[in-house]
């Protein structure tokens, strides 16, 4: 057999494995358009119709102070829309007494303000879980740090501020 017969057939067995292979390797494409509109809602809440509250104790007398005596309910209304889920969290933000980092600070560096929620004592800036069907009732009672005396300059006005935060899941 000759070199240039050799050479020859195979050029043509190249040429028939790339036309096998060229016939099974050509592809097509197609390119897709997709589109549409998303729209997003989000969830709305306004507390207590975006009115500031005001809690009065007027007179208290310190021998009362327990946590219990001078209870005040606080205003909690809500009224959400676009809610996905009925899950909220509440919080109750403020600054943290010296003598009990879960009671809110007043003026009073001897005197805190400690909150309810459905009638158990609630820390400041913790979340808890609630259901929008299902709103909870929130107390506020001044709490002493009766770890120190009173005197006669101790007393007067008191005040204090917190936040409610509710929160969606």
């Amino acid at each position: 057999m000759n070199i240039n017969k050799l050479r020859a057939n195979m050029k043509i067995k190249f040429l028939y494995i790339l036309i096998v292979f060229s016939a099974f390797s050509y592809s097509s494409s197609l390119t897709v358009e997709f589109n549409g509109n998303l729209i997003i809602t989000p969830p709305e809440c306004i507390l207590n119709n975006s009115q500031k509250s005001m809690i009065h104790f007027g007179d208290i007398l310190l021998s009362r102070i327990d946590g219990v005596n001078y209870k005040h309910k606080l205003p909690f209304e809500l009224t959400c829309t676009n809610l996905a889920m009925n899950n909220l969290t509440l919080s109750i933000q403020g600054d943290p007494s010296n003598f009990n980092n879960g009671i809110l600070k007043t003026s009073n560096p001897k005197l805190g303000l400690s909150f309810y929620i459905n009638g158990i004592k609630q820390d400041i800036n913790k979340k808890i879980n609630f259901n929008y069907l299902e709103l909870p009732s929130l107390e506020v009672s001044p709490v002493q740090n009766v770890a120190t005396s009173f005197d006669g300059s101790d007393g007067g006005d008191f005040t204090a501020l917190a936040t409610l935060n509710v929160d969606y899941q």
